[in-house]
């Protein structure tokens, strides 16, 4: 091919240089499009979509009961509701409008609006700060190639409704309105109200309008942030007095260093941030303010998120806003590269071929697996799922996988893996669960058929374990798309033999005796 191109003219050789760059780059984001997509199916999922759902759901589903987020832990399920109040307010809108069989579908959807917004959002920015044609097409086109995102784009999570506020912020103060720095600062602000480590926004907004010194906008901007940020929450604690003591409930956290920096060098191995790194160079002096507050909001988020990630309770959720504020930078890298093909076609080659050997090519076996072999476990969970649910309703019910503990309209206990951590800290007394057990009060007990951990933390406590053990024996296993232990008293009864049988009916796989 190298031997063809050299015997063209220059200027077509520089061209179609230019483009093989520029195709590779496109086809790499366009084959990340439908692995995105194929997370869709997952909306009408009757479990977890990803671990921390089910706990998050109880807790929006007894807000729309009884119009309280933070509970007496005194009472069931003990454990504390640890988000920011607007992210229960927020999911319980679709089940205020709507009642649906699912109950996870309305919060799902809520989470993928967000997402979508977050990409609309970015991609303004794209082409307020590169007017450019069809540059914005990058920004869409990058957004979707973050495989960090793919899995989270349905979980019941507040993290892309922050960032579509921190997002319009740093959009807003782009503006040379002078309307906008008051929105901006309202928008800073209650991005921190989904979610409290959200503070980059807000902080960048002040250092840059300090450093132009626009006093008066800087303190409007301010002032709107505090009042729609630590405002909101003196309020809120007003009609929830126990806010604050369950939303710190974490700290000062188990400390997880290694865990950590994994996480980080996952999200810097994504390729927008390799693009980020390479379009640095073309950032225009003329527009150098305007890309200081990306940059600076990019470095702000990505350094709030390498402390707070730090605890073991943290995944690489932490890291999203500061890939989606490296979008724009990304977008002057794409440019760079295939400006790069023009000028030094040897060298466009090269870093074509690289970025293929590296990106595309794996991603695009990826893309060829996922056709061969289609997910179909939506329908088969959801029809385990159905069938649990017929069996356990009405009965005495502990799980430790969170989805079925939700058959219990009041289940003992919806986080196993926060009961865990809290017990780490010595902020929790599980002896009220671990009583009950003792004296088998639940008709059956579930948990995971495989353990695990989570940064050196059990999902569930060895002496959860260790209690249900001495109480309750392993009876069978149930279909692999739940992939659950069943565990009935050791002092079975006629309940029990009931119980059983149900359980037999439904396909649950006996275990071998003891």
């Amino acid at each position: 091919m190298i031997s063809f191109i050299r015997s063209l003219h220059a200027q077509v050789r520089r061209t179609i240089v230019s483009r093989i760059v520029g195709g590779v780059l496109a086809l790499f984001c366009l084959i990340s499009i439908p692995l995105l997509i194929r997370q869709i199916p997952y909306l009408l999922l009757l479990s977890e979509v990803g671990y921390g759902d089910s706990y998050i759901l109880y807790d929006v589903l007894r807000f729309q009961e009884t119009g309280v987020i933070y509970h007496d832990l005194s009472q069931e399920p003990y454990l504390p509701a640890l988000y920011s109040p607007m992210m229960y307010m927020l999911f319980s809108l679709p089940g205020r409008i709507i009642a649906l069989e699912n109950p996870f579908v309305g919060p799902r959807l809520v989470v993928l609006a967000s997402f979508l917004l977050c990409i609309a959002i970015v991609t303004s920015i794209v082409r307020t700060l590169i007017p450019a044609r069809f540059t914005w097409i990058w920004g869409v086109l990058l957004a979707c190639t973050i495989s960090s995102m793919w899995p989270w784009v349905l979980q019941i999570r507040a993290d892309f409704s922050g960032i579509c506020f921190s997002l319009l912020a740093i959009r807003l103060l782009l503006s040379r309105s002078r309307w906008a720095v008051l929105l901006a600062g309202v928008s800073a602000g209650l991005a921190m109200q989904f979610k409290i480590t959200f503070i980059a926004a807000l902080a960048t907004g002040v250092l840059w309008l300090l450093i132009q010194r626009r006093w008066k906008d800087l303190a409007r901007f301010a002032v709107l942030g505090t009042m729609s940020s630590a405002g909101l929450y003196v309020l809120y604690s007003v009609r929830e007095p126990r806010m604050l003591s369950q939303m710190l409930a974490l700290s000062p956290g188990v400390l997880d260093v290694r865990g950590g920096l994994r996480l980080m060098h996952q999200a810097v191995n994504e390729p927008v941030v390799l693009l980020s790194l390479l379009g640095l160079p073309r950032v225009k002096f003329s527009l150098w303010p305007r890309w200081i507050l990306v940059l600076a909001f990019a470095t702000m988020s990505f350094a709030v998120a390498g402390l707070t990630d730090l605890q073991a309770g943290g995944n690489i959720n932490y890291f999203f806003e500061g890939l989606f504020a490296l979008i724009p930078v990304a977008a002057l890298g794409v440019l760079r590269m295939m400006a790069l093909g023009r000028q030094r076609m040897t060298v466009g080659l090269f870093v074509a071929a690289l970025f293929s050997v590296h990106f595309l090519v794996p991603r695009a076996q990826e893309l060829r697996y996922q056709f061969e072999n289609p997910d179909t476990t939506v329908e088969s969970r959801n029809e385990a799922f159905r069938a649990m649910k017929r069996v356990l309703s009405g009965r005495r019910i502990l799980s430790t996988a969170p989805a079925l503990a939700l058959i219990d309209p009041r289940p003992p206990l919806t986080e196993p893996y926060l009961l865990s951590y809290l017990e780490r800290l010595g902020k929790v007394d599980p002896q009220p669960i671990l009583e009950r057990i003792r004296q088998s009060e639940f008709d059956v007990v579930i948990t995971w058929a495989h353990p695990g951990r989570w940064r050196g933390i059990d999902h569930v406590a060895p002496d959860l374990r260790n209690v249900i053990a001495a109480s309750y024996r392993p009876h069978c296993i149930l279909r692999e798309s739940l992939g659950c232990l069943v565990h009935l008293p050791r002092n079975a009864g006629p309940v029990s033999s009931a119980l059983a049988q149900d359980l037999a009916n439904i396909g649950c796989v006996p275990t071998p005796p003891e």
